[in-house]
């Protein structure tokens, strides 16, 4: 812990974030014994749960507020439930809530208008704090902090506790981490500087043993027959991969099949798809430094649902509005379409990414 001080004091700016806390104070000096509820975007990912965990330990420890946190649509990933579950994260259905109750709704790792969140965009949270591309809609907010340039919104909550002087136990130090992991993609994708002061300073407090059990959870069968669908309907196109899953178990499959493919070698796009309930989920990943994924996805989803993004990874969502299986797939080869136009790769032959003879699936060009 004393190297995490050392290090904070002399290479950390928290000038920034110290004016923020004093801006917080102002907004909550009415909150009284009232209850804040802090809300993760839906389906929440492990930056959304770190940092609202973290936020919730900033309330409690530096304002004597008590909190509560929710949650819309599912928590699906293996990795997230170990998460919530191995460090005691109590986070509420947000149906099952009842907003009027609280003080005011802090958003966390999100923003209003971007339909990934249940909050009507009549109302503005109180609170907005996030990392992805500034939305008109939170300026309404009376606390809004933004900040495109930092890799996971944990980072920015992590320098909140520098900036309060306050020591995140080990349990809320290990999920601002593993936020910040996962977002970064382990500090390689969309990273600065402070995330990885974020990254070293919690390491000095976290558990390693708690992360490791967190990023090897037990999968289900039905994952693996999700993942092995989405690997026999992958099609390259030059250097983009795509693939359509058809009717899943689980959404998360969808962006966890997307940073695989990514890995490809000579592949820079992915772009994967997968239908659940009554949405089309969609993710996206990218190397590109032409294209920037969170546009391309925004185009490519238009008035049709919602998507949006960072410059390497960005998702949506698709109402399917009572679609049959071919309707579903037709809409899927479209998305595929509209986004080789978009990218400049119109008229790429496709492949299978895996041939498949006798049954048995083998790597194209590697064949027994």
């Amino acid at each position: 812990m004393a190297i995490g001080e050392r290090m904070t004091a002399q290479h950390w700016d928290v000038s920034k974030s110290e004016g923020k806390l004093e801006q917080l104070a102002e907004v909550l000096k009415g909150a009284g014994k009232h209850p804040m509820l802090i809300l993760c975007h839906n389906n929440p990912d492990p930056d959304s749960i770190g940092c609202a965990a973290g936020f919730n330990f900033l309330l409690k420890r530096k304002f004597g507020i008590r909190s509560v946190l929710g949650y819309g649509g599912a928590i699906t990933r293996a990795e997230n439930k170990a998460m919530v579950h191995r460090l005691r994260i109590h986070i509420r259905r947000f149906q099952r809530l009842q907003p009027a109750a609280y003080y005011g709704i802090a958003l966390m790792d999100g923003q209003p208008g971007t339909g990934n969140t249940l909050l009507s965009t009549d109302v503005p949270p109180l609170i907005v704090i996030d990392h992805h591309p500034l939305r008109k809609l939170s300026l309404k907010s009376q606390f809004c902090d933004v900040r495109k340039g930092y890799g996971a919104t944990s980072t920015i909550v992590t320098e909140y506790l520098v900036a309060a002087r306050l020591t995140p136990s080990r349990l809320v130090a290990a999920a601002l981490l593993y936020g910040i992991k996962t977002d970064t993609a382990s500090l390689v994708r969309g990273a600065q500087e402070v995330d990885f002061l974020a990254f070293n300073y919690l390491s000095g407090i976290a558990n390693p043993r708690m992360l490791g059990w967190i990023e090897k959870p037990k999968l289900s069968e039905a994952y693996f027959f999700d993942y092995h669908r989405g690997l026999s309907r992958t099609t390259i196109y030059r250097d983009v991969a795509v693939s359509f899953l058809g009717k899943i178990h689980a959404e998360s499959i969808v962006p966890e099949l997307a940073d695989q493919l990514l890995r490809i070698d000579g592949v820079t796009w992915s772009f994967c798809m997968g239908a659940v309930g009554d949405f089309m989920v969609l993710s996206m990943r990218s190397s590109s430094r032409k294209y920037r994924a969170g546009n391309v996805i925004r185009q490519l989803v238009g008035r049709h649902g919602f998507g949006g993004g960072h410059r390497e990874l960005a998702g949506g969502y698709v109402p399917l509005n009572g679609m049959g299986d071919a309707e579903i797939t037709d809409l899927a080869n479209k998305f595929s379409e509209r986004l080789l136009h978009l990218i400049g790769k119109e008229g790429c032959h496709g492949r299978p990414l895996v041939e498949q003879e006798g049954g048995n699936c083998c790597p194209r060009g590697h064949e027994e």
